[in-house]
């Protein structure tokens, strides 16, 4: 067991320091090729078609992981879960581009971008077969870094060679898209060299199971795009691209910086689901561990982004992004505050079956992000966004921590301790 998390672990640590490192490869080039309009219009589609994303995930990346790592052994019970999860995703996937098509088609910000837009439907494509629910179920991670890694890599030399001026903005967007696709086809390849799944016929019932999973994640998922995805979709329509490149590009930098957090929260759960059914003393150490172990280290590089702001902008960013650096101190602390919610939400409550609360406190401080964005983005733009979204992880965190202990969850110390 001890090697198994240790293998996972080193396999999402080369994930994790190339999450950080390729980002930065091409996002000072991007950056100064596509200046804060053009950039804009480009976070902007990938905003938009991030709920298409989300559809197509439908809390599957949880649910069937969680139920994977229970029947780790089973490779018939497995595949059963492989096929109903892929054909449920492959559903939703259609509809999100009947509805990309119909978006595209009639509603004016997206038919100026329809070209964008269609360049970026990619990434749906390839979180349909790039099955990484799969491999954290079965802890096998290096699977994860072996195909995100091989497509990131194709990124940097495409990018360089074909992407030149403002007009190349959906280049630059079908880029990033295909190289999701270019991953879920590493992964597929992967899976059948390794006979990791029997072929297998899913029936409408089972499809129908697969949904119902998911359904309480899915909401969760929903509401986090409440202050996630839409905090860029409605800049773009309240405030324009400008604008929305300066919330964009220091979006883009918090990102980075937070990419540790999910390698590691993706090896953690499935082995934490897996000792909460054995022992749920161990259970508990490992999630306090990681509260403090992940606390810690996101802390102090919030501290670092918020105090090296103006040199992140001024040398990464260049001329014309100068407003970014409020924007990024506003948002130096989300990591931090991600990195805790994580911690207690998805390797505490889902595993103890809170799924419900986790859902109601997810989808409460999304609409309390909703209620709080407007007014604040239309009184101080960029930096309004990104005052809301850290006030909304705040109450998430809070909220979380909350429930917890009312419930006399020993998430900080021991039952025998507390």
């Amino acid at each position: 067991m001890a090697h198994g998390i240790l293998r996972n672990m080193a396999a999402l640590s080369v994930l994790q320091v190339a999450n950080m490192v390729l980002p930065l490869a091409t996002l000072p080039y991007l950056f100064r090729v596509l200046g804060p309009d053009h950039f804009g219009a480009y976070v902007f589609a990938q905003a938009a078609i991030a709920y298409l994303v989300l559809l197509a995930d439908y809390g599957f990346n949880w649910s069937a992981t969680g139920e994977i790592a229970k029947v780790q052994n089973d490779r018939e019970a497995v595949s059963r879960i492989f096929w109903k999860t892929q054909a449920a995703k492959a559903l939703v996937a259609c509809v999100g581009l009947i509805l990309l098509v119909l978006g595209v088609f009639l509603v004016p910000k997206l038919i100026e971008l329809r070209p964008i837009m269609f360049a970026t439907f990619p990434l749906v494509i390839g979180t349909v077969l790039f099955p990484q629910w799969l491999f954290q179920g079965l802890e096998r991670m290096v699977f994860v870094t072996i195909s995100t890694l091989s497509a990131r890599l194709l990124v940097i030399p495409a990018t360089y060679l074909l992407v030149h001026t403002t007009d190349d903005t959906w280049r630059a967007a079908l880029i990033a898209s295909s190289s999701t696709v270019v991953a879920g086809i590493i992964s597929i390849v992967l899976i059948a060299r390794t006979k990791l799944i029997a072929r297998s016929f899913p029936s409408v019932d089972d499809v129908v199971e697969a949904f119902r999973e998911g359904w309480h994640v899915f909401i969760a998922t929903a509401a986090v795009s409440l202050y996630t995805t839409t905090n860029t979709v409605l800049l773009g329509f309240l405030t324009g691209n400008v604008t929305l490149g300066y919330f964009g590009a220091a979006d883009k930098i918090r990102n980075v910086t937070q990419a540790l957090i999910a390698p590691l929260s993706n090896a953690l759960y499935p082995r934490v689901n897996a000792l909460f059914a054995e022992d749920a003393d161990r259970a508990f150490a490992l999630v306090r561990k990681a509260l403090c172990v992940l606390g810690a280290i996101m802390f102090v590089v919030s501290i670092v982004l918020w105090v090296g702001a103006p040199w992140i902008v001024r040398f990464g960013m260049g001329p014309g992004y100068e407003p970014v650096v409020e924007v990024l101190r506003w948002m130096a602390f989300v990591p931090w505050l991600v990195a805790m919610n994580n911690v207690l939400g998805v390797q505490m409550m889902l595993p103890l079956g809170m799924k419900k609360k986790f859902s109601e406190i997810l989808l409460g401080s999304g609409v309390f992000n909703v209620a709080l964005l407007i007014p604040l983005s239309l009184r101080f733009g960029a930096q309004g966004a990104a005052m809301s979204l850290l006030a909304t992880e705040t109450l998430v965190t809070g909220a979380m921590a909350l429930y917890l202990i009312q419930k006399k969850v020993p998430f900080f110390v021991p039952k025998s301790v507390g």
